[in-house]
């Protein structure tokens, strides 16, 4: 017996439910959300490249407008009216939502090729010293999601309740090693960052 197909869902879905999330959890409304995705669009982009017709003005009149004709987009494609999420909004979409619902949603875009979603860290003194302390947090979150699986000393059937913040912490806690690892093999040589992979 053929074991039973286990489809995943597009990734324009994962995108809309983390969007969706995101308008429901915080002051973000479309329209404002819409602006921020075109922001990206026109951003990453270049013109002759573009199927997204987004809009941008200068009066505020125009703007408004814009407003209303973007939120327009985003909710034609979220509601199905168009089904297929162009591959070049996707990117813009996904920088558009602001943390922590960006990095979830990357981090579950990964996931589904079996990858860690791993945050480029900023190339400046300042960054790097921010990466040891996202690292901290990480492992504090972790700690903190794992506590009341095993305040009995053990991980059992009965912790199910716990398992999905316990992986998504133990999944920001790899990123963020990964992210210090990178910042540490770029300070080697080439030949010694070969030897040490």
């Amino acid at each position: 017996m053929k074991p039973a197909s286990q489809f995943l869902p597009p990734r324009s879905h994962v995108i809309y439910n983390h969007t969706r999330l995101m308008l429901n959890q915080s002051a973000l409304c479309v329209r404002k959300f819409a602006m921020r995705v075109a922001e990206q669009y026109m951003q990453l982009v270049a013109p002759d490249q573009r199927q997204c017709k987004f809009r941008w003005g200068v009066t505020l009149e125009d703007l408004a407008k814009a407003e209303v004709h973007n939120a327009q987009i985003l909710s034609r494609y979220m509601d199905g009216t168009v089904k297929v999420l162009p591959v070049d909004l996707e990117d813009a979409w996904v920088a558009a939502l602001p943390e922590p619902y960006r990095s979830d949603c990357e981090r579950d875009l990964a996931r589904r090729r079996g990858n860690v979603s791993v945050k480029m860290a900023a190339p400046t003194m300042a960054g790097k010293a921010a990466s040891i302390g996202v690292l901290m947090v990480e492992v504090g979150q972790l700690c903190e999601a794992l506590a009341p699986a095993l305040a009995d000393g053990r991980i059992t059937q009965s912790d199910l309740p716990h398992a999905r913040r316990i992986l998504k912490e133990g999944d920001d806690v790899i990123a963020a090693v990964l992210s210090l690892r990178r910042q540490i093999t770029e300070l080697l040589p080439d030949a010694e960052e070969a030897s040490a992979s």
